[in-house]
């Protein structure tokens, strides 16, 4: 492969404008998608425009390398891999081109969600809608014809596509929509006499052309086009009608139907209906103009509960008279993840229904609507099963929050415990709606058969059937079993005139099995790739495919090589407090379904991603790389690669991709450790060493804290302290305190020593840095708010900082020895089973995740089962009733924010909600996702740009919102809302300690970052 790769950055060097990458670690990452298959290419390639897409289709065709098209690579059968370019189009194509009246025209990385978000204000939208809308690219829609649930009613995306620019292997750029066979002028078409003699035709036209499709004009090659296809089909129209029936749903192979048509007595060809669903085998797409609809006037929805899948199929079938907008069936087991995923399903869903039924009906009245649902209600008493309506809605918002249930449910599967997991490999099996019920009872005798389970997810109105059989993942001994079930399954999808490809397309998961559905069209398939790709360069392998063991071949490694020298158990030791087959199950726990790449305002996923966009920088790009460094024959290579270090880089271990993956993906620990092998390997980069130890210039800062308060102000100084410690000159600093909290009389006092006699409860305060030497007011404050509601408060005096930061850069040994010191403190307080509570959240989630994961120490688990955050230690006191609410009026209004780590200890942030307590205060909420401070992570010069970058929209709306002062647990994030902002910030502990009456002044209590810190 090295040969290849050589010399492609040079060949391309001056005539390819976007980024070409052809390093290990790139291409690993992309090697995968939400498949069970892995395949690594030979390059990455993201491109600007058409015209760096028709650079590459040059090339290709001239040195005989494959080109893949990718989007978002979220599909589920392999259709993105390749060993060939892989061209990404979701980095820099990804554009809204015009939206007109009642079209719109994008480039191929636009996602659905992204389109509709443009034309809501037009009153029209994009039907067809796949699960994963959110984040599928309108060209990997194109690629499988995505549908999704409303199929019933809108088609599928190829429906709606008027025109298609697309780049042919060559390098030809054609607009192709609906084209006449033959122009007005057919002294220009060549004739060609017969179907045989087509490509052939196309092969002496290439050969004299010096052998090559670039060679032929687009002119030339679209009028050959036409011609070839005109003959081929119209030659073929009785084995396209036999062999390839009207069925509701199908992109296997190729759609020939309805492609030729006769218009006024000429021929015509539609070519988005030919191109739509071929998986970028026949044609790069690089522009789309698409149809659009007007949004419904009018939606309702009922969801349906029944005792048995039987009775609920055989209600769908009855309910189709009706023409639902849409009608989903989902199984027990996707029903009971959905139950408990939100408050608002758990109402929902019948804990003891075998199945549901989702039915949605559309109008143009309200009242139209609501004589449908009526009649859906009555004809479902008439069918006298046992069944259950638990949601009757007509409110469109509340229809769209139930059409997430479906749609969260399904990734939700790939976290299922225990070594089994739903495998899709045989998940998009397309019936006649009519035969759900006889097709569901021959799948059951497969299934059975090879003593397997599976789930069952169905757009059942459109016959769209979503099997998953719960297996291990496969690897290569036993991957005959999933050929095996597929080749069963597939013949019963035959016997009821189905289709093995619905919606996801055929890919590596079911091109073998084409032939077996079409028989003798399959020859004709054959052909029409020849026309558009004679070379079998673009996407070979998929669709048309001579390999029968393609359904098990690149399937994903999923152990160590059994030579030792070769794995993570010998090759990289682990560095972090788990075993080498922890962290690879980690990593393999993550399924590529892409939920990570969500973009939307409210979703924290991944701050870098969400900046970026870019897949390098996605909690499964992380996955995917720690996987491909376990089973490295040579790790240390690619630890060398400079990719490596950046994607180590695009992770400050905020831990919302871990709250907010599917399959809880512990994708921070994976982070870490592989930081921890590039520090190993390279040693701390002197920013991170530096940033990350800042706590040890604050013992310095004590000494003299009125000067150093002083010198902070001066840009001179600031420039001076970040040419020697690389905390960026314009970070707004924190003043330090006069003196350390752990010196004041608070903590030297006789009364804090533990008290085994007292009447008191006991519980252990751990300080932490900040509150210790810049915030001691919120310290005092703390301990004041414990004992005023009946607590004896011991502050070992002992403890150091909880070591975090040294964490997030990989410097584990030094975190290593600032657990140990602060473990023999106060592990035996743990022991004795004392809680020990932390104001700051950062601290909290140090002392319960990462010190169980740096060290053995003896203490680190009782301490991490210890630890509380001080909201949720508050907050579960106030729920028992042991809370004193003796608050004072305090009249006030504030904005708060929700730190990542407070979101991850607990879904709803115990102090917040202990600010509505306090009578008079205002508190609106700000979600505006990370605040890109992250600690030292936004102190350094190299990251100031890139943290204020993720935390724009809170800075932004702190500047912006009708607030006295914000309010956030957590320190990092106050200093960055203060970062641009006149308005102070304060610790929701401080403000109920002065509601209290235990804190003197709001003087005292908004103290935080002197304003004039900041450098102009």
């Amino acid at each position: 492969m090295e040969e290849v790769r050589s010399p492609l950055q040079e060949d391309l060097s001056d005539s390819f404008q976007g980024e070409l990458r052809t390093d290990a670690a790139t291409c690993a990452l992309y090697s995968t998608d939400a498949s069970l298959y892995q395949i690594i290419p030979t390059a990455v390639a993201f491109p600007r425009d058409t015209r760096d897409v028709s650079v590459l289709a040059k090339y290709a065709s001239e040195n005989g390398i494959s080109l893949v098209a990718r989007g978002s690579g979220t599909g589920l059968a392999g259709g993105c891999l390749g060993a060939g370019i892989v061209i990404d189009f979701s980095r820099h194509m990804n554009q809204i081109l015009k939206a007109g009246v009642d079209t719109i025209r994008v480039q191929p990385g636009a996602t659905r969600d992204q389109i509709n978000q443009t034309l809501k204000p037009l009153g029209r939208y994009l039907a067809p809608d796949p699960s994963n809308s959110s984040i599928s690219s309108i060209g990997g829609m194109i690629g499988v014809d995505a549908a999704g649930s409303h199929a019933i009613r809108v088609g599928s995306i190829r429906d709606h596509v008027q025109s298609i620019q697309s780049v042919l292997i060559g390098g030809q750029i054609l607009e192709l929509g609906t084209e006449w066979v033959k122009p007005e002028d057919q002294s220009e078409v060549p004739v060609i006499a017969s179907n045989d003699e087509a490509s052939e035709s196309f092969r002496r036209s290439s050969k004299q052309n010096d052998g090559h499709p670039a060679a032929l004009t687009p002119a030339t090659r679209k009028l050959d086009l036409i011609q070839q296809l005109s003959n081929l089909l119209s030659g073929s129209i009785a084995l396209i009608k036999e062999h390839q029936p009207p069925l509701f749903r199908n992109c296997c192979g190729y759609h020939l139907r309805s492609v030729l048509r006769s218009v006024s007595g000429r021929g015509q060809i539609n070519f988005p209906r030919l191109l739509t669903g071929s998986e970028g085998t026949l044609a790069i797409t690089t522009e789309i103009t698409l149809h659009t609809l007007p949004v419904p006037a009018a939606q309702g929805m009922l969801v349906v509960m029944f005792n048995s899948m039987a009775a609920a199929v055989n209600a769908m079938q009855e309910l189709l008279v009706l023409e639902p907008a849409a009608c989903d069936l989902l199984d027990r087991r996707l029903l009971s993840l959905g139950r408990d995923t939100d408050v608002v399903f758990h109402e929902m869903v019948d804990p003891v229904a075998e199945a549901g039924l989702f039915v949605e009906f559309v109008g143009g009245s309200q009242t139209e609507v609501a004589q449908r649902m009526t009649d859906a209600e009555a004809l479902l008493k008439r069918q006298a099963a046992d069944y259950r309506v638990t949601v009757t809605t007509s409110d469109a918002n509340e229809v769209e929050k139930i059409w997430q249930l479906p749609s969260a449910v399904v990734p939700l599967l790939a976290g299922l415990k225990g070594a089994s997991r739903p495998l899709p490999f045989v998940e998009d099996i397309a019936v006649p709606p009519p035969l759900i019920a006889d097709f569901l009872k021959l799948a059951q005798r497969t299934f059975q058969k090879h003593e397997v389970t599976a789930t069952v997810y169905a757009h059942a109105a459109s016959g769209q059937l979503h099997l998953r059989p719960m297996l291990p993942l496969p690897s290569a001994p036993d991957a005959d079993r999933l050929h095996e079930i597929a080749s069963d399954l597939y013949q019963h999808v035959k016997a009821v005139n189905g289709s093995i490809s619905g919606e996801h397309g055929d890919g590596l998961s079911r091109t073998s099995f084409v032939q077996g559905q079409y028989g003798p069209l399959y020859r004709i398939f054959k052909e029409v790739k020849q026309i558009f790709d004679p070379q079998n360069l673009l996407n070979p392998d998929k669709i048309i495919s001579e390999n029968p063991r393609l359904t098990v071949e690149s399937l994903r490694p999923i152990s160590v090589p059994e030579d030792p020298s070769n794995s993570l158990a010998a090759g990289l030791l682990p560095i972090l407090n788990w075993e080498a087959a922890s962290a690879l199950d980690t990593a393999l726990r993550c399924n590529g379904c892409g939920t990570c790449r969500e973009v939307h305002s409210d979703s924290r996923m991944c701050p870098f991603f969400h900046t970026q966009s870019e897949e390098s920088t996605s909690p499964r790009a992380k996955a995917n790389l720690l996987r491909h460094l376990a089973l490295a024959s040579r790790p240390d290579d690619l630890l060398e690669d400079s990719v490596v270090r950046d994607v180590a880089e695009s992770c400050f271990n905020c831990k919302q991709c871990e709250t907010d993956c599917p399959s809880e993906v512990d994708i921070p620990h994976l982070m870490l450790e592989l930081r921890a092998q590039k520090v190993a390997q390279d040693g701390l980069s002197r920013a991170d060493r530096t940033v990350a130890r800042f706590h040890t210039y604050a013992k310095m800062a004590a000494r003299f804290p009125r000067l150093l308060n002083r010198l902070l102000r001066l840009r001179i100084f600031r420039k001076s302290i970040q040419r020697m410690t690389g905390i960026d000159a314009r970070r707004r600093l924190p003043r330090f305190a006069k003196r350390p909290f752990l010196k004041s009389g608070t903590v030297t006092s006789e009364y804090n020593v533990p008290a085994p006699e007292s009447t008191l409860p006991t519980v252990v305060y751990f300080v932490d840095y900040f509150a210790n030497h810049h915030d001691t007011a919120l310290a005092e404050a703390f301990v004041r708010i414990l004992r005023h509601n009946g607590f004896h408060v011991h502050i070992p005096p002992q403890q150091r900082v909880s070591g975090l930061s040294l964490v997030n850069v990989g410097d584990v040994e030094h975190a290593k020895a600032i657990a140990h010191a602060n473990l023999d403190v106060l592990g035996p307080l743990a022991f004795e089973g004392l809680p020990i509570l932390c104001s700051e959240p950062s601290a909290a989630l140090c002392l319960r995740r990462e010190y169980p994961f740096v060290t053995e120490h003896e203490f680190a688990s009782v301490v991490s089962s210890a630890t509380r955050d001080a909201g949720e230690f508050l907050s579960q006191l106030h729920e028992v009733g042991k809370l004193k609410t003796d608050f004072n009026e305090v009249s006030m209004k504030l904005a708060y924010h929700v730190p990542c780590h407070v979101k991850k200890n607990a879904e709803l942030p115990g102090l917040r909600r202990l600010l509505d307590l306090v009578p008079g205060l205002e508190v609106t909420d700000i979600e505006k996702g990370c605040s890109g401070m992250a600690g030292s992570f936004g102190l350094a010069s190299e990251h100031f740009d890139q943290s204020v970058s993720i935390g724009r929209d809170l800075m932004d709306a702190m500047k912006g919102l009708d607030v006295i002062a914000g309010v956030s647990d957590c320190s990092g994030c106050r200093m960055q809302m203060e970062q641009e902002s006149s308005r102070p910030t304060v610790h929701p502990i401080k403000l109920l300690a002065y509601a209290y009456g235990l804190m003197p002044s709001l003087e005292a209590a908004f103290r935080s970052i002197p304003k004039g810190t900041m450098m102009s």
